[in-house]
């Protein structure tokens, strides 16, 4: 339901959310869909208000609705809903807003037991979307006892750059079913939706890094200590 509801919803900008690079707004999303409760909220990024890299080109909000699309396909959870639509300024993305504790970020819950598994899937999926900016804030608690990864439009590049803070879990093995998935996305392939949101060179490295990750069946360390994006947090 929450897919229908971004596509399609009527969206009203709550207002922009702060410490942001890019321009980013809170927004509700109406939509019949949505029954008894009025609406939806939604994080809606927008394709103008980007600010231009020279390591990336512009439609940085189409890597986060491809972010959402593989773990997706994965079948990992970790990333809210994330659609491409028009939005009061324009394209964009519209994720699914978490409840969370903004206060708890990796650093915080990193050494609880009861988020390894997660985390240890978070790690995996960073190394196959070569994510170039995990930040520890980009690890959200959320209200319903999940950890939700966000800012994931820093991914995707056909060079392999991965940045993340993620590194605790260096030398573990990979969960069978992890590595089944892994094996499972390589032999099928990326579905229509992801694809389309890639460039040729781009769909080919998340196939080879999922390939990669899944021979090698531990998270890997990072020896140089400088696969670390700053701020940490």
């Amino acid at each position: 339901m929450a897919v229908e509801v971004l596509s399609n919803g009527g969206i009203e900008i709550l207002g922009r959310m702060p410490w942001t690079s890019n321009a980013t707004f809170l927004v509700d999303v109406t939509h019949p869909a949505t029954g008894p409760d009025p609406f939806l909220q939604g994080v809606y990024k927008p394709g103008r208000g980007e600010q231009p890299l020279h390591d990336f080109p512009p439609g940085l909000y189409r890597r986060e609705a491809a972010a959402w699309e593989l773990t997706a396909q994965l079948g990992w959870g970790l990333i809210p809903p994330t659609v491409v639509r028009e939005g009061p300024h324009g394209e964009g993305s519209v994720q699914l807003y978490v409840p969370c504790d903004y206060e708890q970020h990796y650093f915080t819950v990193r050494d609880n037991p009861a988020h390894a598994d997660a985390l240890m899937r978070l790690a995996a999926w960073d190394l196959v979307a070569n994510n170039t900016d995990r930040k520890g804030g980009h690890v959200l608690a959320g209200d319903d006892g999940k950890l939700w990864a966000i800012d994931n439009a820093l991914c995707f590049h056909h060079q392999f750059k991965v940045r993340t803070v993620i590194w605790d879990f260096a030398g573990h093995a990979l969960a069978d079913d992890l590595v089944a998935d892994l094996r499972r996305l390589t032999e099928d392939g990326l579905s229509t939706t992801l694809a389309d949101l890639l460039d040729p060179f781009e769909r080919d490295a998340v196939l080879t890094r999922a390939d990669a990750v899944a021979a090698g069946g531990e998270l890997p360390s990072d020896p140089s200590g400088r696969r670390v994006p700053w701020p940490l947090v």
